[in-house]
């Protein structure tokens, strides 16, 4: 195993905490957008992809969860797509670092 490799887990593992963080309603903390600024450096410095719009859409998913503005419902809502797409990015970096071609995108 490469240290390319190692460092997508440890960004995996990143995610991970990410998403518990989610799940238990804490949508003021800022570990996901650290989350997705350590992916967007990790992306564009290595030859390591993620699909951009799913990387994009995370992110904005995150940033909009950080308004307090939103009724209970829509900001449910929101954690459930923000912390879908997390899981999905989860999923591609596995796929890279185990070899298999089970990446949904």
């Amino acid at each position: 195993m490469n240290p390319l490799d190692l460092t997508t887990l440890l960004i995996a593992a990143l995610a991970v905490v990410a998403v518990v963080v989610l799940l238990r309603k804490r949508y003021d903390s800022n570990l996901p957008l650290l989350f997705y600024f350590v992916v967007l450096v990790f992306t564009s410095t290595t030859d390591r992809e993620v699909n951009q719009y799913l990387l994009y859409a995370g992110l904005g998913f995150v940033l909009l969860l950080r308004f307090e503005f939103m009724g209970r419902g829509f900001a449910r809502f929101v954690a459930f797509l923000a912390t879908s797409s997390t899981c999905l990015i989860i999923w591609v970096f596995l796929a890279q670092v185990f070899g298999e071609n089970l990446a949904p995108f």
